[in-house]
């Protein structure tokens, strides 16, 4: 059965700039909405916890390319329910092998360092969320949502040859983190938001009619507070327009951004099912056009089914 991929850690991008962090997010000017709500979301921004120290470290390994698969599994191995849950993956993802393997330093040399600690960012992620306390459904569809995410921009990262493989499913995970903000904190106006999306208006357009600023925007705010590394804000503050990001979608040749793969990976996986928001009356968009400007459209039926497979044993692994 397919693993999540492994590969090289690389450091930071050396050509990232001031100026990239001055992208503007995909929405235009904000509207006039009640401002109690834009407050109570940037209020909760500001109330949010710290993260949760394992996340925090796994985090830290993005640009850190001296750290050992022997310093990560001990790391892994203080948490007993993260332990469980990887090892409840690489024995089910590897069903085939001559014993079950019982110890994260034997799931380190089976999967890859890089796939332990994805496996172990995606847990930690999800463990933090449900913490959260949002509703069932949404926080449901919210969290498939993200796991699917990040999984296929992982993926295409690959596949495109990104410089930024390392950091793809982590900005795949928290792109749309700014959902569960909204979702958590004013669950009230999100059937309001819905109703202005259905009406023909863009899901950002939308949000900021209803609550003032859009979930691209909340998610910026809470990457920074949590002080995560920046092409992760950069990919999320630009996934629904990644051309505001400064390299755009890179000249011919070179690599796409990142925020150009969560913007395709996204399309991808709501096109799959995998929806945060659905509505019959705004079906998905196909994902053709994105994957013709990765040079990928040839390869979307082959994409998407390896995909379908690496979901279902990460989400059987999460029980």
């Amino acid at each position: 059965m397919a693993a999540i991929y492994s590969y090289q850690p690389i450091g930071p991008d050396p050509k990232r700039t001031p100026e990239t962090s001055a992208a503007q997010p995909e929405t235009t000017a904000l509207a006039q909405p009640p401002p109690d709500s834009r407050m109570r979301l940037l209020s909760a921004v500001n109330a949010m916890p710290p993260l949760p120290a394992m996340l925090s470290q796994l985090l830290g390994l993005l640009s850190d390319d001296s750290c050992t698969s022997t310093e990560i599994a001990a790391m892994i191995e203080r948490d007993s329910v993260l332990s469980g849950s990887v090892l409840r993956y690489v024995n089910y993802a590897y069903y085939g092998v001559s014993s079950r393997v019982s110890s994260i330093r034997h799931a380190v040399t089976l999967l890859g360092f890089a796939t332990v600690r994805n496996l172990s960012l995606a847990f930690s992620m999800r463990r933090m969320m449900q913490s959260s306390q949002p509703t069932g459904k949404t926080y449901a569809t919210y969290s498939r949502h993200a796991l699917a995410c990040a999984l296929m921009t992982q993926f295409l990262a690959h596949l495109t040859r990104s410089p930024e493989v390392e950091a793809a499913f982590a900005a795949g995970l928290f792109h749309d983190i700014g959902k569960l903000l909204v979702f958590t904190t004013t669950p009230e106006l999100v059937p309001k938001i819905i109703r202005e999306w259905e009406g023909g208006t863009s899901y950002s357009e939308a949000e900021s009619a209803v609550l003032g600023v859009t979930h691209a925007e909340l998610s910026v705010a809470v990457v920074n507070s949590w002080k995560l590394p920046q092409e992760i804000e950069l990919a999320g503050r630009c996934h629904h327009n990644p051309t505001s990001a400064t390299d755009g979608h890179a000249a011919p040749g070179n690599p796409p951004s990142l925020a150009w793969l969560v913007h395709a990976a996204n399309s991808a996986v709501k096109h799959a099912g995998f929806e945060a928001i659905s509505s019959p009356q705004r079906p998905p968009d196909d994902p053709l056009e994105l994957f013709q400007r990765l040079s990928l459209d040839d390869q979307l039926p082959d994409i998407l089914k390896q995909f379908q497979v690496q979901f279902q044993d990460v989400q059987a692994a999460f029980g």
